[in-house]
Protein backbone atom coordinates (compact mmCIF):
# COMPACT_ATOMS: atom_id res chain seq x y z
CA UNK A 1 0.00 0.00 0.00
CA UNK A 2 2.03 3.15 -1.21
CA UNK A 3 1.55 6.39 1.05
CA UNK A 4 0.28 10.12 0.54
CA UNK A 5 3.73 11.55 -0.96
CA UNK A 6 4.36 14.78 1.21
CA UNK A 7 8.36 14.93 0.54
CA UNK A 8 8.52 18.66 -1.15
CA UNK A 9 5.42 17.12 -3.12
CA UNK A 10 2.13 16.69 -1.23
CA UNK A 11 -1.67 15.11 -3.44
CA UNK A 12 -3.49 17.70 -4.91
CA UNK A 13 -6.22 18.11 -2.44
CA UNK A 14 -5.34 16.74 1.49
CA UNK A 15 -8.13 15.28 3.10
CA UNK A 16 -8.62 16.01 7.38
CA UNK A 17 -8.18 12.62 8.02
CA UNK A 18 -5.11 10.29 7.71
CA UNK A 19 -4.96 9.28 3.92
CA UNK A 20 -3.78 6.53 2.50
CA UNK A 21 -2.58 6.48 -1.71
CA UNK A 22 -2.69 3.77 -4.05
CA UNK A 23 -0.92 4.11 -7.31
CA UNK A 24 -1.14 1.98 -10.15
CA UNK A 25 1.43 2.01 -12.66
CA UNK A 26 3.84 0.64 -15.13
CA UNK A 27 6.22 0.76 -12.21
CA UNK A 28 4.81 -1.31 -10.17
CA UNK A 29 2.92 -3.74 -12.97
CA UNK A 30 -0.21 -2.49 -11.70
CA UNK A 31 -0.05 -4.26 -8.64
CA UNK A 32 -3.48 -4.19 -7.24
CA UNK A 33 -5.59 -4.72 -9.95
CA UNK A 34 -7.55 -8.24 -10.07
CA UNK A 35 -5.96 -8.85 -13.83
CA UNK A 36 -7.94 -11.18 -15.45
CA UNK A 37 -8.06 -12.51 -19.35
CA UNK A 38 -8.94 -9.14 -20.64
CA UNK A 39 -6.79 -6.63 -18.02
CA UNK A 40 -2.86 -7.17 -19.31
CA UNK A 41 -0.13 -4.78 -18.67
CA UNK A 42 1.40 -4.13 -22.36
CA UNK A 43 4.55 -1.77 -21.93
CA UNK A 44 3.63 0.98 -20.34
CA UNK A 45 0.17 0.34 -19.77
CA UNK A 46 -2.65 -1.59 -18.74
CA UNK A 47 -5.29 -2.91 -21.32
CA UNK A 48 -9.12 -4.12 -21.32
CA UNK A 49 -10.54 -5.10 -24.29
CA UNK A 50 -14.44 -6.16 -24.83
CA UNK A 51 -15.12 -7.86 -27.67
CA UNK A 52 -17.73 -9.62 -26.03
CA UNK A 53 -21.63 -8.04 -25.91
CA UNK A 54 -21.26 -7.65 -22.03
CA UNK A 55 -19.91 -4.83 -19.97
CA UNK A 56 -17.08 -5.94 -18.16
CA UNK A 57 -16.15 -4.92 -15.14
CA UNK A 58 -12.50 -5.24 -13.28
CA UNK A 59 -11.95 -3.94 -9.81
CA UNK A 60 -8.94 -3.32 -7.48
CA UNK A 61 -8.30 -5.05 -4.82
CA UNK A 62 -8.04 -2.24 -2.61
CA UNK A 63 -11.20 -1.91 -0.04
CA UNK A 64 -12.62 0.88 0.98
CA UNK A 65 -15.65 2.09 3.73
CA UNK A 66 -18.43 2.03 1.55
CA UNK A 67 -18.72 6.03 0.64
CA UNK A 68 -16.00 7.10 2.50
CA UNK A 69 -14.33 10.14 1.49
CA UNK A 70 -11.89 9.14 -1.47
CA UNK A 71 -10.67 10.46 -4.85
CA UNK A 72 -9.98 8.28 -7.36
CA UNK A 73 -8.56 9.56 -10.56
CA UNK A 74 -7.65 7.55 -13.91
CA UNK A 75 -5.84 8.53 -16.84
CA UNK A 76 -6.86 6.96 -19.86
CA UNK A 77 -8.04 6.37 -23.81
CA UNK A 78 -10.15 4.29 -25.68
CA UNK A 79 -8.42 3.05 -28.26
CA UNK A 80 -11.26 2.05 -29.78
CA UNK A 81 -13.22 5.58 -30.75
CA UNK A 82 -11.74 6.50 -33.67
CA UNK A 83 -14.13 9.17 -35.80
CA UNK A 84 -15.83 6.64 -38.52
CA UNK A 85 -14.71 3.86 -37.14
CA UNK A 86 -17.16 0.79 -35.63
CA UNK A 87 -15.58 -2.54 -34.03
CA UNK A 88 -17.42 -5.98 -34.45
CA UNK A 89 -18.25 -7.79 -30.97
CA UNK A 90 -19.15 -11.18 -30.97
CA UNK A 91 -21.62 -13.11 -28.57
CA UNK A 92 -21.54 -16.95 -26.90
CA UNK A 93 -23.10 -17.89 -29.93
CA UNK A 94 -20.69 -16.55 -32.19
CA UNK A 95 -23.36 -14.18 -33.62
CA UNK A 96 -21.59 -10.61 -34.52
CA UNK A 97 -22.13 -6.99 -34.50
CA UNK A 98 -20.39 -3.54 -35.13
CA UNK A 99 -20.60 -0.67 -32.87
CA UNK A 100 -19.45 2.71 -33.84
CA UNK A 101 -19.93 4.38 -30.22
CA UNK A 102 -17.79 2.26 -27.85
CA UNK A 103 -17.71 3.48 -24.05
CA UNK A 104 -15.54 2.75 -20.99
CA UNK A 105 -14.53 4.66 -17.86
CA UNK A 106 -14.46 4.24 -14.28
CA UNK A 107 -16.55 2.55 -11.52
CA UNK A 108 -16.43 3.41 -7.53
CA UNK A 109 -18.28 2.22 -4.85
CA UNK A 110 -18.60 -1.53 -6.01
CA UNK A 111 -19.85 -4.18 -4.19
CA UNK A 112 -21.99 -7.37 -4.11
CA UNK A 113 -25.25 -5.52 -4.28
CA UNK A 114 -24.24 -3.07 -7.14
CA UNK A 115 -21.56 0.03 -8.11
CA UNK A 116 -21.88 3.38 -9.31
CA UNK A 117 -19.75 4.11 -13.05
CA UNK A 118 -19.02 7.12 -15.08
CA UNK A 119 -19.20 6.41 -18.97
CA UNK A 120 -17.70 8.32 -21.28
CA UNK A 121 -18.33 8.18 -25.00
CA UNK A 122 -17.79 9.78 -28.26
CA UNK A 123 -20.04 10.29 -31.15
CA UNK A 124 -21.09 11.99 -34.28
CA UNK A 125 -24.23 14.19 -35.12
CA UNK A 126 -23.87 13.68 -38.93
CA UNK A 127 -20.73 12.28 -39.75
CA UNK A 128 -21.08 12.52 -43.63
CA UNK A 129 -22.00 16.00 -43.87
CA UNK A 130 -18.94 18.10 -42.84
CA UNK A 131 -20.88 21.10 -42.92
CA UNK A 132 -22.70 20.34 -40.09
CA UNK A 133 -21.22 17.79 -38.74
CA UNK A 134 -19.97 18.21 -34.60
CA UNK A 135 -18.30 15.32 -32.50
CA UNK A 136 -18.93 15.24 -28.60
CA UNK A 137 -17.93 13.39 -25.86
CA UNK A 138 -21.06 11.91 -23.76
CA UNK A 139 -20.21 11.94 -19.78
CA UNK A 140 -22.50 9.68 -17.94
CA UNK A 141 -23.28 9.08 -13.55
CA UNK A 142 -24.94 5.91 -13.44
CA UNK A 143 -26.00 4.20 -10.46
CA UNK A 144 -26.22 0.62 -11.20
CA UNK A 145 -27.65 -0.91 -7.56
CA UNK A 146 -30.76 -2.99 -9.19
CA UNK A 147 -31.80 -1.37 -12.35
CA UNK A 148 -29.07 0.87 -14.41
CA UNK A 149 -30.23 4.35 -13.95
CA UNK A 150 -28.21 7.20 -15.83
CA UNK A 151 -28.70 9.97 -12.82
CA UNK A 152 -26.83 13.01 -14.29
CA UNK A 153 -24.82 13.38 -17.95
CA UNK A 154 -23.42 16.26 -19.96
CA UNK A 155 -21.89 16.67 -23.45
CA UNK A 156 -18.54 18.06 -24.10
CA UNK A 157 -16.81 19.38 -27.29
CA UNK A 158 -13.79 20.77 -25.78
CA UNK A 159 -11.16 20.50 -23.19
CA UNK A 160 -10.95 16.72 -24.27
CA UNK A 161 -9.77 14.31 -26.15
CA UNK A 162 -13.01 13.25 -28.69
CA UNK A 163 -10.82 10.37 -30.15
CA UNK A 164 -8.27 7.74 -29.40
CA UNK A 165 -5.84 10.31 -27.50
CA UNK A 166 -5.94 10.38 -23.70
CA UNK A 167 -7.98 12.12 -20.75
CA UNK A 168 -8.20 12.17 -17.12
CA UNK A 169 -11.10 11.11 -15.42
CA UNK A 170 -11.89 11.34 -11.64
CA UNK A 171 -14.61 11.02 -9.35
CA UNK A 172 -14.42 12.42 -5.58
CA UNK A 173 -17.10 11.00 -3.21
CA UNK A 174 -17.12 13.47 -0.30
CA UNK A 175 -20.50 14.43 2.46
CA UNK A 176 -22.75 12.03 0.34
CA UNK A 177 -21.95 14.25 -2.71
CA UNK A 178 -20.35 12.73 -6.02
CA UNK A 179 -17.82 15.11 -8.48
CA UNK A 180 -17.52 14.15 -11.77
CA UNK A 181 -13.76 16.00 -13.44
CA UNK A 182 -12.33 15.12 -16.95
CA UNK A 183 -9.91 16.97 -18.93
CA UNK A 184 -7.39 16.24 -21.65
CA UNK A 185 -4.65 18.48 -20.03
CA UNK A 186 -6.31 19.10 -16.73
CA UNK A 187 -9.35 18.03 -14.38
CA UNK A 188 -12.07 20.01 -14.54
CA UNK A 189 -15.84 19.15 -12.93
CA UNK A 190 -18.50 18.89 -15.61
CA UNK A 191 -21.10 17.18 -12.89
CA UNK A 192 -21.74 16.92 -9.47
CA UNK A 193 -24.69 14.79 -7.80
CA UNK A 194 -25.59 14.72 -4.31
CA UNK A 195 -27.03 11.35 -3.11
CA UNK A 196 -30.67 10.64 -2.31
CA UNK A 197 -31.96 9.10 0.51
CA UNK A 198 -32.64 5.71 -1.22
CA UNK A 199 -29.14 6.05 -2.61
CA UNK A 200 -27.11 6.36 0.30
CA UNK A 201 -29.65 3.21 1.66
CA UNK A 202 -29.00 1.10 -1.63
CA UNK A 203 -24.89 1.85 -1.52
CA UNK A 204 -23.80 1.65 2.21
CA UNK A 205 -23.16 -0.31 4.39
CA UNK A 206 -20.84 -2.54 2.40
CA UNK A 207 -17.72 -3.36 5.07
CA UNK A 208 -15.77 -3.93 1.38
CA UNK A 209 -16.01 -1.92 -1.14
CA UNK A 210 -13.86 -1.82 -4.69
CA UNK A 211 -12.96 1.17 -7.38
CA UNK A 212 -11.98 -0.13 -10.61
CA UNK A 213 -13.22 0.55 -14.55
CA UNK A 214 -15.98 -0.11 -16.86
CA UNK A 215 -15.29 -1.30 -20.17
CA UNK A 216 -18.11 -1.32 -22.89
CA UNK A 217 -18.69 -3.23 -25.69
CA UNK A 218 -16.31 -2.61 -28.45
CA UNK A 219 -14.37 -0.50 -26.36
CA UNK A 220 -9.91 -1.21 -25.47
CA UNK A 221 -8.99 0.83 -22.91
CA UNK A 222 -5.91 1.87 -22.13
CA UNK A 223 -4.54 3.17 -18.79
CA UNK A 224 -1.41 5.08 -18.01
CA UNK A 225 -2.12 5.25 -14.26
CA UNK A 226 -4.57 5.31 -11.19
CA UNK A 227 -5.23 7.19 -8.18
CA UNK A 228 -6.93 6.12 -5.32
CA UNK A 229 -7.14 8.52 -2.37
CA UNK A 230 -8.41 7.55 0.64
CA UNK A 231 -9.13 7.99 4.44
CA UNK A 232 -7.96 5.73 7.00
CA UNK A 233 -8.91 5.73 10.76
CA UNK A 234 -6.58 4.00 12.67
CA UNK A 235 -4.00 5.38 14.75
CA UNK A 236 -0.71 5.73 13.38
CA UNK A 237 2.24 5.38 16.09
CA UNK A 238 4.74 8.65 15.15
CA UNK A 239 7.92 7.65 13.99
CA UNK A 240 11.06 9.43 16.03
CA UNK A 241 13.23 11.49 13.33
CA UNK A 242 15.07 13.19 16.11
CA UNK A 243 19.01 12.98 15.12
CA UNK A 244 21.89 14.43 17.39
CA UNK A 245 22.81 16.94 14.60
CA UNK A 246 22.00 20.94 15.36
CA UNK A 247 22.37 23.54 12.78
CA UNK A 248 25.91 24.61 15.22
CA UNK A 249 26.83 20.93 15.10
CA UNK A 250 26.29 20.93 11.14
CA UNK A 251 28.44 23.86 10.63
CA UNK A 252 31.33 22.38 13.03
CA UNK A 253 31.13 18.75 10.79
CA UNK A 254 31.60 20.36 7.42
CA UNK A 255 34.39 23.24 8.34
CA UNK A 256 36.53 19.13 9.18
CA UNK A 257 34.76 17.44 6.10
CA UNK A 258 36.63 16.10 3.17
CA UNK A 259 33.79 14.65 1.85
CA UNK A 260 32.80 17.14 -1.23
CA UNK A 261 29.18 15.71 -0.78
CA UNK A 262 28.65 16.70 2.81
CA UNK A 263 26.98 20.36 3.12
CA UNK A 264 24.07 22.38 2.91
CA UNK A 265 21.77 21.78 -0.41
CA UNK A 266 18.74 24.08 -0.86
CA UNK A 267 16.01 23.23 -3.14
CA UNK A 268 16.70 24.07 -7.23
CA UNK A 269 13.96 23.12 -9.09
CA UNK A 270 11.35 20.09 -9.89
CA UNK A 271 9.68 18.37 -12.62
CA UNK A 272 6.34 16.66 -11.49
CA UNK A 273 2.74 16.03 -13.05
CA UNK A 274 0.97 18.52 -11.19
CA UNK A 275 -2.44 17.17 -12.10
CA UNK A 276 -0.96 14.24 -9.39
CA UNK A 277 1.00 16.70 -6.75
CA UNK A 278 2.06 19.72 -6.23
CA UNK A 279 5.21 21.62 -4.55
CA UNK A 280 5.15 21.50 -0.42
CA UNK A 281 8.42 23.19 0.14
CA UNK A 282 11.12 24.67 -0.78
CA UNK A 283 13.70 22.82 1.92
CA UNK A 284 17.33 23.44 2.49
CA UNK A 285 18.85 20.03 3.80
CA UNK A 286 21.84 18.86 5.08
CA UNK A 287 23.66 15.92 3.22
CA UNK A 288 25.91 13.45 6.12
CA UNK A 289 28.22 10.78 5.63
CA UNK A 290 26.98 7.43 7.41
CA UNK A 291 28.28 4.13 7.10
CA UNK A 292 25.95 2.67 4.17
CA UNK A 293 25.40 5.70 2.49
CA UNK A 294 24.14 9.21 3.58
CA UNK A 295 21.39 10.74 5.81
CA UNK A 296 19.12 14.18 4.73
CA UNK A 297 18.82 16.17 7.51
CA UNK A 298 16.19 18.89 7.20
CA UNK A 299 17.29 22.46 8.22
CA UNK A 300 13.97 24.70 7.04
CA UNK A 301 11.74 25.74 4.22
CA UNK A 302 8.47 23.09 4.98
CA UNK A 303 5.30 24.75 3.47
CA UNK A 304 3.24 21.66 4.41
CA UNK A 305 2.24 20.37 7.84
CA UNK A 306 5.44 23.14 9.21
CA UNK A 307 4.53 22.43 12.97
CA UNK A 308 5.50 19.48 12.42
CA UNK A 309 9.01 20.14 11.71
CA UNK A 310 11.92 21.36 13.08
CA UNK A 311 15.99 22.01 12.14
CA UNK A 312 17.67 18.45 13.03
CA UNK A 313 15.32 16.50 11.96
CA UNK A 314 16.31 12.65 9.51
CA UNK A 315 14.28 14.12 6.38
CA UNK A 316 15.69 11.20 4.42
CA UNK A 317 17.89 8.44 3.96
CA UNK A 318 20.15 7.36 0.61
CA UNK A 319 22.06 4.01 0.71
CA UNK A 320 24.59 3.31 -1.46
CA UNK A 321 24.39 0.82 -4.70
CA UNK A 322 26.73 -1.05 -6.99
CA UNK A 323 26.86 2.16 -8.88
CA UNK A 324 28.87 5.18 -8.11
CA UNK A 325 26.55 8.29 -6.85
CA UNK A 326 23.37 5.92 -7.00
CA UNK A 327 21.44 5.27 -4.10
CA UNK A 328 18.41 3.69 -3.07
CA UNK A 329 16.12 6.39 -1.25
CA UNK A 330 13.91 6.70 1.71
CA UNK A 331 11.75 9.89 2.37
CA UNK A 332 9.91 10.70 5.65
CA UNK A 333 6.76 12.80 3.96
CA UNK A 334 4.90 15.80 6.21
CA UNK A 335 3.11 13.51 8.48
CA UNK A 336 6.40 11.69 9.36
CA UNK A 337 5.82 8.35 7.35
CA UNK A 338 8.08 6.87 5.61
CA UNK A 339 8.07 6.74 1.62
CA UNK A 340 10.51 4.14 0.28
CA UNK A 341 8.58 2.65 -3.04
CA UNK A 342 10.80 3.26 -5.95
CA UNK A 343 12.66 6.00 -4.31
CA UNK A 344 16.37 7.14 -5.51
CA UNK A 345 18.46 9.43 -5.55
CA UNK A 346 21.86 10.40 -7.76
CA UNK A 347 25.05 13.32 -7.08
CA UNK A 348 24.84 15.24 -10.25
CA UNK A 349 28.26 16.55 -11.62
CA UNK A 350 29.44 17.07 -7.69
CA UNK A 351 26.69 20.28 -7.70
CA UNK A 352 23.32 18.63 -7.77
CA UNK A 353 21.11 16.35 -5.92
CA UNK A 354 18.31 14.37 -7.80
CA UNK A 355 15.65 12.64 -5.66
CA UNK A 356 13.45 10.71 -7.86
CA UNK A 357 9.97 8.89 -7.41
CA UNK A 358 9.59 7.20 -10.66
CA UNK A 359 5.95 5.81 -9.74
CA UNK A 360 4.60 9.31 -9.49
CA UNK A 361 6.78 10.55 -12.87
CA UNK A 362 8.49 12.98 -10.67
CA UNK A 363 11.78 14.50 -9.20
CA UNK A 364 12.75 16.92 -7.55
CA UNK A 365 16.45 18.30 -6.83
CA UNK A 366 18.93 19.78 -4.97
CA UNK A 367 22.23 21.94 -5.54
CA UNK A 368 24.98 22.59 -3.45
CA UNK A 369 25.13 25.52 -1.25
CA UNK A 370 28.58 26.30 -1.27
CA UNK A 371 30.90 28.72 0.53
CA UNK A 372 28.26 28.20 3.71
Amino acid sequence: MKKLLLISLVFTSLLQARAFTIYNTKYNNFESINNNRVATVNGDFLQLNNSGYNNIIVTDSTTIDSFTSFKYYIKFANLHNREGKSYKVTNSQGKTTSISSTECGLVFNHSSRGYWLVAVSCSNSNLYNESVDNRTMSVKLINNYGNSTVVKQVTLNDGVNLDEGYNYLGVTVENNSISVKIGKDQLKEVLSYHLTTSDAEASTGFPCMNVGYFVGPGAMMSIERTVLSFNDHQQFPTVNLETKWTREALDRHFAASKNPYEGYWTYLDRDMEDQWLKLGGRYTIAIVETEQGYDVIYVDGAQVKKSMWHSGMKKAEMKQTIFTDNFTGKWYDATLQPIDDDVFATFESGVILNFKFPVYKSQVRFSKVLNE
